[in-house]
């Protein structure tokens, strides 16, 4: 029963995180750089590069940029807990471009990163653990919740038109515009 409770509740933290990482992190800031990176023509031609670039130095780069960016992920959570907020939330921002590239780097060089088994091993697997993920019934009770609490908070934030509120709002939608494609 007590370890019954305990892996529910780690399941829910896990959910809860993967909630936070999909809906602040990669739809806010990561998507819109990445269609931002996708729509730069100077990486259209590196694209087509690409696909003359020999396999193994395609993962290795990619497996480089992969390592560079969990470890700064890791190093901002590691400096959020001892204190030194601004420090680790300026890391993860910085971490944010680079992981475009590599998101970008990865699909347009998939087939060739999908040649080694492991590498497709280990994407498959992962992919099958999103799924399970987003199938489990405490991610759709909590992904409804948090979608009630975003519909209310915007509701609250958004009804008075305070001159702070207002000023908020512009900035917001300067910077929703400026990463729109």
């Amino acid at each position: 029963m007590l370890q019954k409770k305990l892996l529910n509740l780690l399941l829910t933290l896990g959910v809860l995180v993967y909630i936070v990482f999909e809906e602040l992190i990669w739809e806010r800031f990561a998507l819109p750089i990445i269609n931002y990176i996708n729509a730069l023509k100077v990486l259209k031609r590196l694209e087509v590069y690409l696909q003359t670039v020999n396999s193994k130095l395609i993962l290795v780069i990619f497996v480089l940029l992969f390592v560079l960016v969990e470890f700064q992920g890791l190093y901002a959570g590691a400096l959020f807990l001892e204190g030194k907020v601004l420090h680790g939330a300026l890391l993860y921002a910085g971490k944010i471009p680079i992981a475009a590239f590599t998101f970008w780097l990865f699909r347009v060089t998939k087939p060739k990163l999908m040649e080694f088994a492991w590498f497709e091993k280990s994407y498959l697997w992962m992919m099958g653990i999103i799924e399970k993920i987003k199938a489990s019934e405490v991610y759709r009770n909590i992904k409804a919740r948090t979608t009630k609490i975003k519909a209310f908070v915007k509701a609250q934030f958004f009804k008075d038109k305070s001159a702070i509120k207002r000023k908020v709002q512009t900035i917001y939608k300067r910077l929703k515009a400026l990463f729109k494609m």
